[in-house]
């Protein structure tokens, strides 16, 4: 028996794998006659992606077309596999220096932008209160090293380098050894670096971004007063 939340990946599978090879895509609605072999990959997937929630499906199953092209396939059974993994960590690496101007980049300051507006929403914080925020009391503190949120969202790729010096971030990376954050996110201070260069000079993304962050601002005061 197929559960709802093992549709919809099922279905993010198989969206990305139509558009890595622009194909149309039509999702499927019945599942009584899906492959035994595939319900169990389907299920062990599920396992996996409720375990690394941080996850985003539709990057997850495009990323092996973006690594190794798109005339190859990848069956559902390949995403259980730390290949797939390993995809996925280059692919958000890859999207981290690509073209801030570019309609990609573009479409994840959007998404980025959201998850903000969201998270902040949810917590009832500012945006200059999420650049130092911490939740969590004690024990909760010590286990996230006492690292602000923002970098873990950064890891976790909600956010984007890009989204990331939008907040005017040099002080508060200067102020803190380079090697934790290194061993935190890989190749940090090298990313971190490309990144401020190409945002600085970016054309419209730059733009984009602080007007963005501007009108989440005022957004969140006006609810909060």
């Amino acid at each position: 028996m197929i559960n709802e939340k093992e549709k919809s990946i099922y279905n993010s599978f198989l969206y990305s794998s139509r558009k890595a090879k622009n194909k149309p895509v039509r999702l499927r609605q019945n599942f009584d006659n899906i492959e035994s072999k595939d319900e169990v990959a389907l299920k062990k997937l599920n396992l996996l992606l409720s375990k690394y929630t941080h996850i985003n499906y539709n990057d997850f199953f495009i990323a092996p077309y973006k690594i190794y092209g798109k005339d190859n396939y990848f069956d559902i059974s390949f995403f259980n596999t730390r290949k797939a993994i390993r995809c996925y960590s280059l692919y958000c690496k890859d999207r981290e220096v690509q073209d801030p101007d570019s309609e990609e980049s573009i479409d994840t300051l959007r998404r980025c932008l959201k998850f903000i507006y969201n998270y902040c929403s949810d917590k009832k914080i500012t945006l200059t209160e999420y650049k130092t925020y911490i939740p969590g009391t004690g024990v909760e503190i010590s286990r996230r090293g006492g690292t602000p949120e923002i970098f873990w969202h950064l890891k976790d790729h909600k956010i984007n380098f890009y989204t990331l010096h939008a907040f005017d971030m040099d002080t508060a990376v200067k102020n803190k050894d380079t090697a934790i954050f290194d061993w935190f996110i890989s190749d940090f201070t090298d990313l971190y670096s490309k990144t401020r260069v190409k945002f600085i000079s970016s054309k419209s993304l730059k733009k984009k971004a602080r007007k963005g962050l501007k009108i989440i601002e005022q957004k969140l005061l006006k609810f909060s007063s």
